[in-house]
């Protein structure tokens, strides 16, 4: 799957359990939420970003901020893989196959087991996320283990495709060896810790604040014959700085903070 298929149906091409009017919904919820954000966040989002030349792989590393928290972020990984269809030639990383990491707990507690058994997940941040996330099925929030949307993912993307950090040349303004990205990598919190973080500073938020909007929107998915969905996990955030790593070995690496100004 593609970053660009996962947004347009998680569920995949031929599944017809979200329809059109549902997805559609749901771009418009996730994409207000994300600008409303923005706006919180003053337009600063903090991403790394990292090209593996021997392998052709391309990485983001994203800070997604919670909706609900205010200063509390989440770790995002993207792995872009060239595909069959791509052959590696192709200048938009949303047509690449694509795996996903993120401490988010939407993700951990939903979608983690099923995502990893789809060969979606990032098997090299496996010892970040929880044990008993990536090996036991979430019977209860994913009974079917369905792909869904997660909200730290679907900002991602809408960030990325704000910055044109989709197009392949953002990923490779300079080298750096696959060590200094490994020890970004290391710096991502384990997802247990995140999650009793989040837990903690969720618990000094309203509880009320925290869940109305996505059950209404939930529910307005149902009344138009979306089905059941799991809304809970839509959110965003962002960060700021701009650095280039000096030339070292065969990967690259451009770490990138983007700010902009709303006009």
């Amino acid at each position: 799957m593609t970053f660009r298929d996962y947004i347009l149906n998680p569920m995949g091409k031929n599944n017809a359990v979200l329809n059109a009017a549902s997805r559609e919904l749901m771009r418009k919820t996730y994409t207000k939420k994300f600008d409303n954000i923005m706006l919180r966040e003053r337009g600063n989002i903090k991403a790394d970003f990292f090209h593996d030349k021997k392998n052709n792989i391309y990485w983001a590393y994203i800070q997604i901020p919670s909706e609900v928290v205010r200063k509390f972020y989440y770790d995002v990984v993207i792995k872009f893989i060239p595909g069959k269809d791509t052959k590696g030639a192709g200048n938009d990383l949303f047509d690449y196959d694509v795996q996903f990491y993120s401490n988010d707990p939407a993700f951990v507690f939903t979608y983690a087991y099923v995502f990893n058994k789809r060969n979606m997940f990032i098997k090299e941040l496996s010892k970040k996320m929880s044990r008993t996330a990536l090996k036991t099925p979430a019977h209860q929030k994913n009974p079917d283990n369905n792909v869904g949307y997660v909200k730290s993912l679907y900002f991602a993307y809408l960030f990325l495709q704000s910055r044109s950090f989709n197009k392949r040349h953002k990923f490779e303004a300079s080298t750096t060896s696959w060590s200094m990205i490994q020890s970004v990598f290391d710096g991502i919190m384990n997802a247990d810790q995140k999650v009793e973080e989040r837990q903690t500073e969720g618990s000094k938020v309203s509880s009320k604040k925290k869940i109305q909007v996505d059950q209404d929107v939930a529910r307005k998915i149902q009344r138009i014959g979306g089905g059941k969905v799991d809304m809970s996990n839509i959110q965003v955030t962002t960060t700021n700085k701009v650095k280039t790593i000096s030339k070292s070995s065969s990967i690259g690496r451009v770490k990138n903070t983007q700010k902009s100004k709303r006009k």
